[in-house]
């Protein structure tokens, strides 16, 4: 039987829109390393301009989630459980949402780190977006899974994705951790406000990359069920 045949039978199938999201996500992210970079150098107009556009593509990321689950049928010929994938959705969406939220805090205290951590700040910028982008590699697979009933080829390329997920992702905790003891020993020299921002600010970043990892987590045990 074809695939829309089946899909008349027994419901559109979540995973495009889901691949949809996390696009919109992954973006905010991308946004997000520009942003930091024109923070660092303090060109707040340009980073005015970035703020704008990340706040604008998590409205358009909470949109697609609203729509996606809305429409997400009770039962569809799936091998994942609907709780299972308003679990990814939900993972997802917090990426942007803590994304917009680090951004608004950069901008509303023209946040600029001390020189000495700066570049480590972008640089772990980076490492999240690609650990954002190797989630979204993953969830771009899913379709060919599904299209070759979970071969033993394709499951072992998608588990290849999620490890590489999980690789970026330490190397964001290692990153983490280079940046608090660099700040902590730079502590008795900056007015402590702006310090407690700072580990907040390096807090929220990371977390971002967490999220990419849950949702390669995610899938990895949806793969086993």
């Amino acid at each position: 039987m074809a695939r829309n045949d089946i899909s008349s039978l027994f419901g559109k199938s979540p995973i495009k829109p889901l691949q949809k999201h996390m696009k919109q996500v992954h973006s905010c992210l991308k946004d997000f390393g520009v942003f930091a970079k024109s923070a660092n150098a303090q060109d707040w107009d340009k980073a005015t301009i970035l703020a704008v556009s990340i706040n604008n593509k998590e409205e358009k990321a909470d949109k697609l989630k609203k729509k996606l689950r809305m429409n997400l049928p009770s039962t569809f010929m799936m091998p994942f459980s609907r709780r299972d994938l308003l679990d990814v959705l939900l993972i997802q969406d917090s990426i942007a949402n803590i994304t917009k939220d680090l951004a608004g805090l950069m901008m509303t205290r023209h946040m600029v780190f001390p020189s000495e951590i700066a570049q480590d700040f972008i640089e772990l910028a980076n490492l999240c977006i690609k650990t954002s982008n190797a989630a979204l590699k993953a969830i771009y697979e899913l379709d060919e899974l599904l299209e070759t009933a979970f071969s033993s080829r394709e499951r072992k390329l998608v588990a290849e994705m999620i490890a590489n997920v999980n690789k970026f992702e330490h190397q964001t905790d290692v990153v983490q951790s280079e940046i608090r003891n660099k700040l902590f020993k730079l502590e008795s020299t900056l007015p402590p406000v702006d310090v407690m921002f700072y580990y907040r600010a390096i807090e929220w970043l990371g977390e971002t990359a967490d999220a990419a990892q849950k949702v390669g987590s995610r899938f990895e045990v949806m793969l086993t069920k």
